[in-house]
């Protein structure tokens, strides 16, 4: 009862206050320019599945000036341990609050492209893997019925989860052929080894587990930075979904 009577008490006393909205001014105003969206690339009708019925061709990788016949092994560089690691500053610092150091920390705006013979090999390989995928989602939703879905206990859900991933696709293929330029790799001919839903799903599955364990492997190689930060979110992205799953 106190406390009732408490609050009718401060309830009274509000009543005779009077709240005045304050609007702020802006002390800023900054503008830019719309930001150019790339379109999507083709991605209907520009395949096939099946076996191959035409006659094999084989036209071999790529060859310049080979070098040697492989790489040898060779020990750290002459500067891995130059660095002291004491925690101490070693260098001038270009702004307050900033270290020395870093790979593409001078101010110059990042370019999205391949730098080297090996940038464009590795992007290649990775749009490859976005290709079958993105035919791969699409493929299984078109050939597997709802009820052998349903047979399995996958809902109009995880239907809509292959069809939400198959776009995602979409996106990735499209930066990555952006990145390569015009000559990038085009989709190819496919033929799944499946004959049930089942068969599909596993082999899905590991098709996307191969194709983001090849990436990890040569994201820290590429000569490119900003390339490699675009695949990096381009990879992580699909396997975060798996993991909500």
């Amino acid at each position: 009862m106190t406390r009732l009577i408490q609050g009718a008490g401060l309830f009274a006393l509000a009543q005779g206050a009077l709240a005045a909205p304050y609007v702020s001014e802006a002390q800023t105003t900054v503008s830019a320019e719309a930001t150019f969206t790339n379109p999507a690339i083709p991605h209907t009708n520009v395949t096939s599945h099946g076996p191959y019925e035409g006659t094999p061709t084989t036209t071999g990788a790529l060859s310049t000036k080979v070098l040697a016949p492989s790489i040898e092994p060779l020990p750290p560089g002459p500067d891995a341990y130059k660095y002291p690691a004491d925690g101490k500053l070693h260098g001038d610092q270009p702004a307050p609050y900033t270290p020395s150091g870093g790979i593409g920390t001078n101010g110059s705006a990042p370019v999205y492209r391949v730098n080297s013979d090996f940038d464009y090999q590795s992007l290649s390989l990775a749009l490859y893997q976005e290709w079958i995928e993105l035919d791969l989602f699409h493929w299984g939703l078109a050939t597997f019925s709802e009820e052998e879905f349903d047979a399995y206990n996958l809902t109009a859900e995880d239907r809509y989860l292959l069809q939400f991933m198959a776009e995602q696709e979409v996106g990735h293929a499209t930066v990555l052929t952006n990145m390569l330029g015009p000559n990038a790799p085009k989709q190819c001919t496919y033929n799944y080894p499946v004959s049930n839903l089942r068969e599909y799903l596993d082999f899905s599955q590991k098709l996307t587990r191969w194709g983001e364990s090849g990436v990890y492997g040569f994201l820290p190689h590429l000569n490119s930075g900003p390339a490699a930060q675009i695949l990096l979110q381009s990879i992580t992205y699909p396997y975060l979904t798996r993991i909500d799953i």
